[in-house]
């Protein structure tokens, strides 16, 4: 069994609440429409020109990172932070897309788990 994706707990709670049962509907509809764009941003980024749209690839991992940080997807955001600020080859950057999309879709499995309230997939 793969190791569990890097996830801060106590961000994640900092604003779903201490009752995993109980996540304010408010809340639950921000992370659902959260996961929803995550998706298409991903998309996005994989759709960018690597060789001429490398300042758009940088704003668009920085604008991701902060939106899945501030709801503890710390691991993704550690891969988004690569690709925003370091340098890397064409099929670097394409692992790193597959990383973060796998680290994304693991990270959501254990947030659904941990807060069935959210109702996400």
């Amino acid at each position: 069994m793969a190791a569990e994706p890097e996830f801060d707990w106590s961000q994640a709670a900092s604003l779903l609440g201490d009752d995993p049962q109980d996540v304010p509907e408010e809340m639950a509809e921000i992370v659902r429409e959260l996961v929803e764009t995550t998706a298409l941003r991903l998309e996005e980024l994989k759709n960018k020109n690597f060789e001429t749209d490398r300042k758009a690839i940088g704003g668009l991992a920085h604008q991701l990172r902060g939106s899945l940080l501030n709801f503890g997807f710390t691991g993704v955001g550690t891969v988004l932070f690569r690709i925003e600020k370091t340098e890397y080859t064409l099929e670097e950057y394409h692992a790193m897309l597959a990383e973060t999309e796998v680290l994304f879709t693991d990270s959501v499995k254990i947030l659904a788990q941990r807060y069935p309230t959210l109702r996400i997939s």
